[in-house]
């Protein structure tokens, strides 16, 4: 009994917690193990990349529209869109070709890349999780040998526990996330062009200069 009000607890306070349970830990539903410790692995080692580039641009509204729907066309997406910057998510494999379309749209004043392997984190935390939740499925074997006082202490610990499955699950949604996508940053340059009114000036070589040609390439 308290076994199946121990399941139902899980399932009501983190259901996607509850799938990181043994199978004869769970209601009877269709059940999987801890099959999420695979998710989003693969051969060799895992990497994160930070990208950032600061381009001069004469129409920012445009030039924002037409970053954002190349990112679409090779897979991305903005998380982040204002005035003068963009934050993109790009598959990795496809970082280099987005970023070549951005410069495309204007003149690049700055830009850089940050890699960061996160194959050693995501592992440790794939090891705690494993780890805790055999913890879980050891206290709730004691559940039903217990007496009343054991059986209440046992529960808190199993709560506790459940607390820290969760935090570390969260944190192993991070870093894959992180593995998963480039991060572009797209920060952008632009003055607003005003019409210029002209004046004689007493130097003649100034009075031949194409001033608004000079503002446009500047």
């Amino acid at each position: 009994m308290r076994r199946a009000i121990l399941s139902a607890l899980l399932l009501t306070t983190s259901p996607a917690l509850a799938e990181s349970l043994p199978s004869n830990a769970r209601p009877a539903e269709p059940a999987a193990d801890v099959t999420d410790l695979a998710e989003g692995a693969t051969d060799g080692r895992q990497t994160a990349l930070t990208a950032r580039i600061f381009i001069k641009v004469a129409h920012p509204v445009a030039s924002r529209q037409a970053i954002v729907e190349d990112a679409k066309a090779l897979g991305g997406f903005p998380t982040l869109m204002t005035d003068d910057r963009v934050h993109l998510k790009v598959p990795p494999g496809q970082l280099d070709a987005v970023m070549q379309r951005i410069a495309a749209r204007g003149h690049v004043i700055d830009k850089g890349l940050e890699r960061v392997d996160v194959t050693d984190e995501i592992a440790q935390l794939e090891a705690q999780l494993r780890s805790k939740t055999e913890i879980f499925e050891r206290l709730r074997r004691f559940i039903d040998d217990s007496n009343v006082q054991a059986t209440l202490q046992i529960e808190r610990q199993m709560t506790a526990l459940v607390a820290e499955l969760e935090h570390v699950r969260g944190r192993l949604r991070v870093a894959r996330e992180r593995a998963r996508w480039a991060v572009v940053t797209v920060q952008f340059n632009f003055q607003r062009q005003d019409k210029i009114t002209y004046v004689r000036s007493p130097f003649g070589w100034l009075n031949s200069v194409d001033l608004d040609r000079f503002l446009r390439d500047f």
